[in-house]
């Protein structure tokens, strides 16, 4: 498939089943950079989003789930 942006296809049945029936579900992971900081510390830069995926919605579920505790570490999102 062609998509207007970049991303990972994640697992391969999806892939067969479009090349197979031209129909499919396909899973799209984020491309993400590691890159060190000042005093030991690394940031973790999101460099594509899947295709349509909301960039506003995807930080706000991000500070949500820290929020809530359940992702910790984290100390700036932008």
């Amino acid at each position: 498939p062609d998509f207007p942006t970049a991303a990972f296809i994640y697992g391969r049945a999806g892939i067969r089943e479009a090349y197979r029936t031209g129909r499919g579900i396909l899973k799209l992971r984020a491309r993400v950079a590691v890159e060190a900081l000042t005093k030991g510390r690394e940031a973790l830069v999101v460099t594509e989003i899947p295709y349509q995926v909301n960039k506003s919605k995807l930080i706000e579920q991000i500070a949500n789930l820290v929020k809530d505790r359940k992702v910790d570490g984290i100390t700036d999102l932008r």
